[in-house]
């Protein structure tokens, strides 16, 4: 892992892809907007599948990963062009079945739910009441605002009245905002955000913990020794969660910093515009590409 500013900005990963046993991707802001894939994306996997590296996927998406694996489908990004796919709502979802961890023990049956319709498989088989008030429920599960163009200022008599009942809140997706078709919209991340400000209980899963990471792992059948790459968009869940679970990244500076760092998707930014978010928000990266592409 490199560290600080030292990192090496690529035009692609045939660059260096030499160099590892097998790639962890994040999905929106590199493969695809939620929309539809990025022109490069798909090139990019059939390329790692015909030079035999294997390919994870890791999103912070609130939802089963069999909905993650299906909307891929739908935006014709085949199944066979990647291996284990691990999306947040699962990490989350396994944890709400088990009832083993603390924090999910205490959890009651009662829970109300912030978030989109598509997000309804995080309930499937779980023994509990989706209530519609505040006042009936026993904790609070967020995957997203209701409606995508929601702010976080819609919820915030929700966010007050659960907190003056002290309602747990579980939130399977850490990111503040995203890319949808073009447009910038808060993920559910933003709204757990405002909850812990509040002071609100919240149970984060995911990335930037290194523990989602472990997960995947786990299905990737990857020994100790291997030598992992991951690609991701997104400095405070992406690169953070590498950092913190110690692998390589290379950040796609066109995914959710291109305004900022004032590069679209396929141009590298100024080093000194890069170098200083890094300096800001205290990050490390190994390389720096423009696109996921090979």
């Amino acid at each position: 892992m490199t560290v600080g500013t030292s990192y090496q900005m690529i035009n692609g990963l045939s660059e260096v892809i030499e160099q590892y046993d097998a790639v962890i991707l994040d999905l929106w802001g590199v493969v695809h907007d939620g929309v539809t894939p990025y022109p490069s994306s798909i090139p990019a996997m059939e390329a790692l599948k015909k030079a035999g590296v294997p390919v994870a996927l890791l999103s912070n998406a609130p939802r089963r990963s069999s909905v993650v694996v299906a909307r891929m489908e739908d935006m014709g990004i085949a199944r066979d062009l990647y291996g284990p796919a691990v999306a947040s709502g699962e990490i989350a979802y396994s944890q709400l079945l088990a009832r083993t961890d603390p924090w999910y023990a205490k959890l009651g049956r009662r829970v109300m739910s912030v978030g989109p319709v598509r997000d309804m498989s995080m309930f499937e088989g779980q023994d509990v009441e989706i209530v519609k008030d505040v006042a009936d429920a026993d904790w609070l599960l967020v995957t997203g605002p209701n409606d995508d163009y929601d702010a976080v200022s819609v919820y915030e008599d929700l966010l007050h009245a659960a907190k003056a009942r002290d309602l747990p809140m579980l939130c399977p997706n850490p990111d503040r905002e995203v890319i949808r078709g073009g447009d910038r919209i808060i993920c559910a991340g933003a709204i757990a955000a405002r909850y812990e400000v509040l002071g609100g209980n919240v149970r984060w899963e995911d990335k930037p913990l290194a523990s989602a990471y472990d997960f995947c792992l786990q299905l990737f059948d990857k020994g100790p020794d291997a030598k992992l790459l991951v690609v991701g968009d997104s400095l405070s869940t992406d690169v953070a969660g590498s950092n913190n679970a110690g692998l390589d990244v290379a950040l796609v500076t066109g995914g959710i910093h291109a305004e900022e760092l004032g590069a679209p998707r396929g141009t590298l930014p100024e080093k000194g515009k890069l170098d200083a978010l890094l300096n800001a928000t205290g990050r490390s990266i190994t390389y720096a590409v423009g696109d996921f592409c090979w």
